[in-house]
């Protein structure tokens, strides 16, 4: 005798509660991390020009390295979530963005800093795609319009927050500054994300 279990009715089921805050907390932390990622180049781009460390053509290769590499982060996601599961991919894509964005604050030059980007753009991608796919997952049906919602508003919150932070960094620390906070934050939330289910 068989017994089927209906995971995503139960969860419909369950009252918002701390484990549905604590999953909002831990996503939007690290949306918000993408959306600052990605919305860092109008203020490195435009001290590199100024200090002539880029051109205007390597600019554009940057930012145009940034979205391809998104948008085959973004297509890829899928399938290593169901090669790999879900978990995986979405410690896989902050550690990827982590990385190359540290990396990138060391960047000899500018080619190497587009390379960089590339791989950076891959990892904003896929978190992109994973943070609202397992919000989905885990918020009941009748809410979760409302919880995607405060999920988009934490990637678009890292607009203002680059700006800000970089009229602070920038002038005092350099360009570079600026992919370091966004490569540590990145590992700071791979490392707390470890606690969120399979």
């Amino acid at each position: 005798m068989s017994i089927s279990v209906n995971a995503g009715s139960r969860l419909d089921q369950l009252p918002i509660g701390p484990f549905h805050r604590r999953i909002m907390l831990l996503i939007g932390i690290g949306m918000f991390f993408d959306g600052f990622d990605i919305y860092i180049a109008g203020t490195v781009l435009s001290v590199t020009l100024k200090s002539g460390f880029s051109t205007l053509a390597q600019n554009a290769a940057f930012i145009s390295a940034t979205f391809v590499g998104m948008m085959l982060g973004s297509f890829g996601t899928g399938f290593l979530g169901d090669r790999f599961g879900r978990r995986f991919t979405y410690q896989f894509n902050l550690l990827l963005f982590g990385l190359a964005s540290l990396a990138a604050a060391f960047s000899p030059n500018m080619t190497f800093l587009i390379a960089c980007r590339f791989v950076m753009g891959v990892g904003l991608g896929a978190e992109n795609v994973v943070g609202y796919s397992t919000m989905t997952e885990f918020v009941p049906a009748r809410t979760r319009g409302k919880w995607l919602g405060l999920t988009a508003v934490c990637v678009v919150t890292g607009l203002p927050a680059a700006l800000l932070i970089a009229s602070v960094l920038v002038p005092h620390f350099g360009w570079r500054s600026m992919f370091v906070l966004g490569g540590v934050g990145a590992l700071v939330v791979w490392y707390m994300r470890k606690s969120l289910p399979e």
